[in-house]
């Protein structure tokens, strides 16, 4: 019975990972969905092939029978779990973001408190409030999307596109925006 609590358990939490797992390394590290996506697989396959082959060795050389077997894998499971909490003690700081967590005028506010994603330079623009599609601004701000920093036009395709004629993003000279978050960090 433990063992069967164990594996839902495990199996819900690996479920998790997959669905939510690419998407945090996307945001915390500013790594792309294929890195994202690729770096997992590289945290994962080898412990799990290594896995495998110390597993059969050890049953092999200490004589492990069936039995054995799955209480000792339901123990390591458990430990395992326990283990992934850990996980949460990773963090990293929270990215610029004006309209969120720092104003148009690129001052630090509180996250969450009454922050207004809408300004003078946007308001005009039927943007929607609640899409992530972020970009960098050239004054060194990220923008919940194109829309809101307030860009009229779009050069290039895909990853190069450039926005420009942003009216939300303050610099001398041209304003422009290309897609992404300021911040990246490095893995």
């Amino acid at each position: 019975m433990l063992f069967i609590l164990i594996s839902v358990i495990q199996f819900n939490a690996f479920v998790n990972m997959i669905s939510f797992m690419p998407k945090y390394i996307e945001q915390q590290y500013g790594k792309s969905s294929s890195d994202a996506i690729f770096l997992i697989g590289i945290y994962n396959l080898p412990p799990i092939c290594i896995g495998y082959i110390i597993g059969g060795l050890i049953m092999k050389k200490f004589k492990i029978t069936v039995k054995q077997a799955a209480h000792i894998g339901c123990w390591l499971s458990l430990l395992e779990y326990l283990l992934h909490f850990l996980s949460f003690l990773v963090t990293c700081e929270n990215s610029s973001v004006v309209g969120i967590n720092t104003s148009y005028e690129g001052i630090p506010q509180d996250l969450y408190m009454g922050n207004n994603v809408f300004a003078n330079c946007n308001v005009d623009c039927n943007c929607p409030s609640k899409i992530w599609d972020p970009v960098c601004g050239n004054n060194g701000l990220s923008y919940l999307s194109a829309c809101l920093a307030g860009c009229e036009t779009s050069i290039g395709m895909g990853i190069n596109m450039v926005f420009q004629n942003c009216s939300c993003v303050q610099t001398s000279g041209n304003s422009s925006a290309v897609l992404g978050s300021f911040e990246v960090y490095e893995i």
